[in-house]
């Protein structure tokens, strides 16, 4: 049960609290005094969307709080448990959402941070809101469908959404693998190209050492021919290095006892003697392995040519031609492989499809079946609400060839028909105003489980009808209090009169900002409001007529 409401600069609201009792309470006042202000804040504290434009004007942030009090048997206190945000059994359920100016939220259950997600869920133990618009969207195909599940099993609905989801992964995964599938043209051009290399069959590394080994047999004379220079310039008789060497040392090695300065020289020229002599047998060495070969000099000019040549027409570097033989091999045995996943997830995506449609066929059966009842318990609501002759019949038509979607392979609409003799048609064709407003509360009737701790609030659901029916309105919502709680925005004095506490919702403005102000009424302020909703506060009659309303509030029909 809803206990308390704290609201601080959410939309016109400065500041405000307010206390709710067991029971049915109404919420009244002039039209556009902000009425539906109180189901907002509400429905953002469970976890609706959090828009900025909702902080009152020149506010850093809006804060909403709200107590809860729960008996020991309260559906909410398990989801607690398992979020591990459960309250001490005498405590009460503290929920807070803080909107700051500048965007975002942040949101608490007794006192630990959650998600707006966190709220929802909890949100669907606490309150149940039936919108001001609720007969209107009777008229969709989907709120009808919706109405009829609230009396399904929720394991049967389960079980659809699950295999539906399964199908959707498996159909995503297939699509994937789609977008990777080559064209037979292109898998024919790849097919070739592979043919091609693995025919020239390049090798890593190759093309560098093709390089270098043509280089060296282009310039093999050239080789020679400084080898050559190099050897007679060391080996010369006369002139050569290696004499010259040995000259200079022969010459100063006697005289290294008078002057001890020449040892070191001695010593660099006897090693010079040694260096000039390796390098010599060295370049002796070279000269013997130079070979002129124009024949292998042509086979790698021809290759080098290739290679050259392939790189061009795949518009890579000619030393990358192996890597790119390789990537076309990967790819075309990797498309090999995801043909044969192909065709497995073909088949497991079928398989899903027809799990998928063994459940909608349960839930098509359990619609079936719930239809009966909430068939007669509509009708039943509506003669209560003194439409004694409508009655309502939900077609449901299976296709076992729908699309797999997570609410089964139903098409659901509602037949409706108001006057005896009339028959069926869609409920969108045939329902007035006024028969949408009570065939949508003799569904909230119907389908509502009297045992609920839930506080349902009903948000000018009421509208659109009148006189005797608004008597009976008001004595449903009445006893729909009667077990736990329910509170109901109405500008309906019959509906009001029927409550067990009023609140009355009033609009002051000053020259800086307008804002909401609400109030409980005690008997005597309750008698003026009904005459006001009645259409004159000052009338004697209004008066009148109200206090008999509110004294007959507990009449039983």
């Amino acid at each position: 049960m809803l206990h308390r409401l704290t609201i601080q600069n959410f939309a016109i609201i400065d500041q405000l609290t307010l206390e709710f009792s067991a029971g049915f309470g109404v919420i009244s006042g002039e039209t556009g005094a902000g009425k539906s202000i109180l189901i907002d804040a509400i429905g953002l504290l469970l976890g609706d969307r959090a828009e900025t434009g909702l902080v009152a004007d020149g506010a850093q942030r809006a804060d909403i709080t709200a107590e809860f009090v729960l008996d020991k048997q309260h559906p909410a206190r398990r989801w607690l448990v398992d979020q591990a945000l459960e309250p001490d059994e005498d405590d009460p359920l503290l929920i807070r959402r803080m909107l700051p100016a500048n965007g975002g939220s942040r949101s608490w259950i007794n006192g630990q941070a959650v998600t707006a997600g966190q709220l929802q869920s909890l949100g669907g133990f606490l309150v149940e809101i039936h919108g001001q618009h609720a007969h209107q969207k009777l008229t969709q195909a989907t709120e009808q469908l919706n109405w009829l599940d609230r009396q399904v099993p929720s394991t049967i609905r389960t079980h659809v959404q699950q295999t539906a989801e399964e199908h959707r992964r498996l159909d995503d995964q297939l699509e994937a693998l789609y977008e990777q599938t080559l064209s037979a043209s292109e898998q024919e051009l790849l097919e070739f190209q592979l043919g091609e290399l693995d025919q020239f069959a390049p090798q890593a590394g190759e093309y560098a050492q093709l390089e270098t080994d043509q280089r060296k047999l282009a310039s093999v004379d050239a080789l020679q021919l400084a080898l050559d220079q190099s050897l007679q310039a060391l080996d010369a008789d006369e002139s050569g290095a290696q004499h010259l060497t040995h000259r200079a040392q022969a010459e100063l090695e006697p005289l290294q006892r008078n002057a001890e300065e020449l040892t070191e020289i001695v010593q660099m020229l006897e090693e010079a003697k040694v260096n000039l002599a390796e390098a010599s047998s060295a370049i002796e060495r070279a000269a013997g392995q130079l070979e002129t070969d124009p024949k292998r000099l042509n086979e790698i000019d021809q290759r080098l040519g290739r290679y050259i040549e392939l790189a061009r027409k795949h518009r890579i570097e000619p030393a990358e031609l192996a890597d790119f033989q390789q990537g076309i091999a990967e790819r075309l045995d990797q498309m090999k492989q995801s043909s044969q996943q192909r065709e497995s997830l073909e088949q497991a995506l079928e398989n899903a499809r027809k799990q998928w449609l063994r459940h909608a066929k349960k839930l098509h059966n359990a619609r079936q079946k719930a239809a009966r009842v909430l068939e007669q318990s509509t009708a039943d609501a509506l003669a209560e609400l003194g439409m004694t002759d409508a009655r309502i019949e939900f077609e449901i038509e299976l296709d076992t060839t729908a699309m797999v979607s997570p609410s089964g392979a139903d098409r659901v609409a509602i037949g409706f028909s108001a006057n005896p003799g009339q028959s069926l048609k869609p409920l969108r064709k045939v329902a007035s105003g006024g028969e949408l407003s009570r065939l949508s509360l003799a569904m909230i009737i119907a389908s509502a489980d009297p045992s609920s701790t839930i506080t349902r609030i009903f948000d000018e659901i009421d509208a659109g009808v009148g006189g005797e029916t608004a008597h009976r309105v008001g004595d449903y919502l009445h006893r729909s209090g009667q077990q736990g709680q329910s509170l109901c925005v109405t500008h309906l004095a019959q509906v009001a009169a029927r409550a067990d506490f009023q609140l009355k919702v009033s609009k002051q403005a000053n020259k800086h900002k307008t804002l909401v102000e609400i109030h409980a009424l005690n008997d005597d302020q309750r008698i003026q409001e009904l005459a006001r909703m009645l259409g004159s506060e000052s009338s004697d009659i209004s008066r009148q007529h109200a206090k008999t309303l509110l004294q007959g509030k507990q009449v039983k029909i």
